[in-house]
């Protein structure tokens, strides 16, 4: 993959980017490469000569490093970053880990993220439950016992402000999230059915599900006459309980807010290449014009 630099961002950053030191090791299958679409894993070997990321986008990548290496600098005591195999249906899966506790064998697994998804109104990451839990399990038979799953936030856009205003919102720039446990026999059948999907997709290539393309649905948002933002209580997901808000409120109209597979339009590197989300970029244009013109 080639790495261009449209940012004009400083050589030394560039280079840091470019010398990836992340390595899968002897295996067929990553925890990371079996938690992605098998859609988009088959497009990335498929034009993975023809991909390009720009030095900007793989900062955040570059801070999780940093902040990894830091940590296990620090964990001289407990097991840090080294990598575990087992066999699954006849294939090799693997796992680096973060830290493993030896005082009270809590798994953790370190997020350099964003404080969204540490509200407490939020559920864990569906990603994030089934990673700690392929880990936990990859452990067990290597003869370690994890008592614990924990993921541990080190929270990019935390903001005092918005602490001090939302209960829900983490208090601290650092949050721990605690993750349920599935038991082994769960565990091995997600591992086992991931992999059949991957191995289909090598045969036919499937669509990417709703959740695996994050997509948002339409919304009708009621708007003051010559504002931006909607009047309280007036983002809605029908267009009928749109009107009966504007209804209810003078001097305000409707304006359509289209969905948006939101992983397609901003954080697939190879949506370039699929015809679904070429596909769906169409009928999401033509939809927004027609529901632009009822409204």
């Amino acid at each position: 993959m080639k790495l261009t630099n449209n940012a004009n961002l400083p050589d030394a950053l560039v280079r840091a980017i470019a010398a990836d030191p992340y390595n899968s090791g002897d295996s067929d299958f990553t925890i990371t490469g079996l938690l992605k679409p098998p859609r988009i894993v088959q497009l990335e070997k498929r034009h993975a000569h023809e991909l390009t990321e720009d030095a900007e986008d793989g900062l955040y990548r570059l801070y999780g490093q940093i902040a990894h290496g830091i940590i296990e600098r620090a964990n001289m005591a407990d097991l840090a970053e080294k990598r575990f195999y087992i066999t699954v249906a006849g294939k090799k899966v693997s796992a680096q880990i973060d830290t493993l506790s030896i005082t009270d064998g809590a798994l953790s697994d370190f997020k350099f993220t964003t404080a969204w998804g540490f509200k407490a109104d939020k559920n864990p990451k569906p990603e994030w439950v089934a990673q700690l839990n392929v880990q936990a399990e990859i452990l067990r038979q290597n003869g370690l016992n994890p008592q614990r799953l924990q993921i541990i936030g080190l929270l990019r856009d935390w903001q005092k402000r918005d602490a001090q205003g939302d209960p829900n919102y983490p208090q601290r720039p650092v949050a721990v999230l605690e993750i349920p446990m599935w038991t082994s026999e769960q565990t091995l059948s997600f591992i086992e059915m991931r992999i059949a999907e991957h191995l289909a997709a090598e045969q036919a290539l499937p669509e990417c599900t709703p959740d695996e393309r994050w997509a948002k649905p339409d919304q009708w948002a009621v708007l003051k006459r010559g504002g931006k933002r909607a009047i309280n209580g007036g983002v809605q997901f029908s267009q009928e309980a749109a009107e009966a808000v504007c209804a209810k409120n003078a001097g305000t109209h409707v304006v359509l807010r289209p969905g948006e597979s939101t992983r397609c339009q901003s954080y697939c590197r190879v949506s370039q290449f699929c015809t679904q989300f070429k596909r769906l970029t169409a009928i999401t244009q033509t939809d927004a014009e027609e529901k632009s013109d009822a409204v």
